[in-house]
C-alpha cells in the first residue's frame, strides 16, 4: 500500500483543447500533483453531417449554444495552468510523446476527451490509466453518449463513467458513475456541463483512492447501445430540442425515483469495498 495525501498523487492529464477540457485539467491540478497535460486537437467536424443548408443552421446552432454554455460554466478556464503540450489529433499515441510521459513517472494517467489511445500507451502505464467517459457505461457507449439519451427521451441515462482504459470502446472496468443534478429548466448543455463538474471531482477521488489501495473496478457485462460519430445528424438534433420543448425534463422529474431505480450504478465507496477478486461483480447492461 502506498500512503499519499490526495495532493501528493502524481498525475498527468491527457485531454483536448476546449474550455471544458481545460476546466478538467485545471480542477484536477487543484486537487492532485498534476505534472503535465497533453492536449490533442479535436478531429470531429459536425458540419459534414449536414445534408442541406437548413441542416447546417440546425447543427451550427447546437454547437454555438454548447460553446456559449461552456463559456458561462467554465469562464475562468481559457488556458491550462499546469505545464502543457498541444498536439494534433491522435498525437498522444506518438512514441516520443509516450516516452515523455514515462519520464514524468506519474502514479496515474487521467484521460478526458482524447482520441482512442493506443495499446502501447495503455501498456506503458498498465493498470493506472483512468478515463472520464461522458455517458453511463455500459448503457450508452461510444460517441455523443450524453446527447443520445436526450434524443431518446431518457435523461436518466445522462452522466459519466470513471473507468480503467482498455483496448475496447468505453469497456474497461468501472470505478464509479456520476450523474448530474437535473433541474427544471435545464437545457442539454446545462446537463452536459453539470455532468463534467461532477465527473472531475469523482476522478480526483478515484485517482487518490487507487494510489492508496489499488482498485480493480467492476467489469462490464457488455451490451447497451453503441453510437458512432456517423450516427450524428441534424434530424437527431431536431429530436433532442423537440423533446425539451414537449416537457421531457418535467416528465422525468415527476417520475424520477422510479426511473432512476432502473439503473445499476457504481459508487466509489462500493468499489472500495469490492476491491478483492472474490467480491468482484459485473455491471449489467439493460
Amino acid at each position: 500500500m502506498t500512503t499519499k495525501t490526495k495532493q501528493d498523487v502524481r498525475a498527468i492529464v491527457l485531454t483536448s483543447t476546449m474550455r471544458r477540457h481545460q476546466f478538467v485539467a485545471n480542477t484536477l491540478a487543484t486537487q492532485l500533483d498534476v505534472v503535465g497535460v497533453w492536449q490533442e486537437q479535436k478531429s470531429f467536424e459536425p458540419m459534414k453531417y449536414a445534408a442541406s443548408a437548413e441542416d447546417e443552421v440546425v447543427i451550427a446552432g447546437h454547437f454555438t449554444a454548447r460553446d456559449e454554455a461552456e463559456d458561462n460554466y467554465f469562464a475562468d478556464h481559457d488556458v491550462v495552468r499546469a505545464p502543457s503540450r498541444r498536439l494534433p489529433p491522435r498525437g498522444c499515441n506518438d512514441p516520443a510523446e509516450i516516452e515523455a510521459m514515462r519520464r514524468l513517472a506519474p502514479d496515474v494517467v487521467l484521460v478526458f476527451g482524447t482520441s482512442l489511445l493506443s495499446q502501447s500507451l495503455i501498456d506503458a502505464f498498465a493498470g493506472n490509466v483512468i478515463n472520464i467517459h461522458l455517458g453511463l457505461s455500459p448503457y450508452y457507449r461510444g460517441a455523443g453518449t450524453n446527447f443520445w439519451p436526450l434524443v431518446n427521451r431518457e435523461p436518466e441515462y445522462c452522466g459519466a463513467t470513471i473507468h480503467f482504459l482498455d483496448a475496447g470502446v468505453d469497456s474497461g472496468p468501472i470505478l464509479a458513475h456520476v450523474r448530474p443534478d437535473i433541474a427544471a429548466g435545464d437545457g442539454p448543455h446545462d446537463i452536459g456541463n453539470k455532468t463534467i463538474v461532477a465527473a472531475v471531482d469523482a476522478l480526483a477521488s478515484v485517482a487518490s483512492a487507487h494510489v492508496t489501495l489499488p482498485l480493480r473496478g467492476l467489469s462490464q457485462e457488455g451490451g447497451g447501445r453503441l453510437y458512432k460519430r456517423a450516427d450524428f445528424s441534424a434530424d437527431a438534433v431536431r429530436r433532442l430540442y423537440a423533446n425539451f420543448e414537449t416537457g421531457m425534463i418535467d416528465e422525468y422529474l415527476r417520475d424520477r425515483v422510479r426511473r432512476d431505480a432502473a439503473l445499476a450504478l457504481v459508487t466509489l465507496g462500493a468499489q472500495a469495498r469490492s476491491a478483492s477478486p472474490a467480491e468482484e461483480k459485473e455491471v449489467p447492461s439493460r
